[in-house]
């Protein structure tokens, strides 16, 4: 996983990116681009890195992800193996960029809404199952689409999006991506390895020196640039695979939190509690009864 700038993907003769992705698996590639990026996940789940939030995604939902906010996407570990099947991730991304219809088009007063859609996408946005719905045909038939009615389909999902209250801000404050060359590769290797090794025990010293820093350098390091402390940020990818593996129903809770990376079950219940509002057994239970209810 690398932190790297992404060039537009847009071909010359078309303002704005749409397609379609079919592929196994997603690349693990921790990027940044200049384009806000629209994301539907039709068929997907897995732990995704907005900026200095961690979170699951699963089928069904839809991302706003605003100009050079640092993010991932990732797959379960389960599919980046040969087994996989060659569609397992199917998924819709459309790019574009703010001013991407001239630079006075958000100043004009209908862009009132629009103008605010893309501000809260500075700290990455995911809607609601509702609004998802509102917007599923518009998306899937922009993909393949050319010309003036391209424009308008887009125009046509965002004033639709813009219009919808019921959205997660992924984010607790505007992320802007202030990463120079160094420190990309810094970043690089410290997310690279927690996200690789969170299942083990990580003392603070090994992934300072892996930073190439003191223990106290580090911690102030990591916390400025992602506003979490470095035992926050792992415990919260710990917390999101025990969500995974408690959904998947295969493992005892107890299992579960040594799977997680967690020395303690005592341990595990208090910060799952403290992250998710609710105990490990309260979740199963509450997953189990949207299941029978579809």
């Amino acid at each position: 996983m690398k932190l790297t700038y992404k060039q537009t993907e847009k071909r010359p003769e078309n303002s704005f990116l749409a397609r379609q992705d079919r592929l196994p698996c997603i690349e693990q590639n921790w990027h940044f681009h200049k384009e806000l990026e629209l994301i539907y996940f039709i068929k997907s789940s897995g732990t995704r890195y907005v900026g200095n939030s961690i979170g699951s995604f699963a089928p069904g939902e839809l991302y706003l992800i605003g100009s050079n906010i640092p993010h991932l996407f990732k797959n379960h570990k389960e599919y980046y193996n040969d087994q996989q099947e060659a569609e397992a991730v199917n998924l819709i991304v459309i790019k574009f960029e703010p001013n991407f219809l001239g630079s006075e088009f958000l100043d004009l007063t209908e862009s009132k809404r629009l103008k605010g859609l893309m501000q809260r996408a500075d700290r990455g946005v995911k809607f609601s199952e509702s609004a998802t719905y509102m917007v599923h045909n518009l998306i899937s038939g922009l993909v393949g689409d050319q010309g003036l009615s391209s424009i308008v389909g887009l125009l046509k999902i965002l004033d639709t999006l813009s219009m919808s209250e019921n959205y997660e801000s992924l984010c607790s404050e505007v992320i802007a991506n202030t990463y120079n060359s160094n420190e990309k590769d810094r970043m690089r290797k410290i997310i690279n390895f927690l996200t690789e090794n969170f299942e083990k025990k990580i003392e603070l010293e090994q992934i300072a020196s892996i930073a190439h820093m003191t223990p106290n350098a580090f911690c102030r390091y990591f916390k400025k640039k992602t506003r979490k402390s470095f035992t926050q940020y792992l415990n919260e990818i710990r917390l999101r695979n025990a969500c995974k593996l408690l959904i998947e129903g295969e493992m005892q809770i107890s299992t579960v939190c040594y799977q997680s990376g967690f020395n303690t079950l005592t341990n595990f219940n208090r910060q799952f509690k403290a992250l998710m509002n609710i105990t490990p057994t309260e979740y199963m239970q509450k997953y189990n009864e949207k299941k029978e209810m579809v």
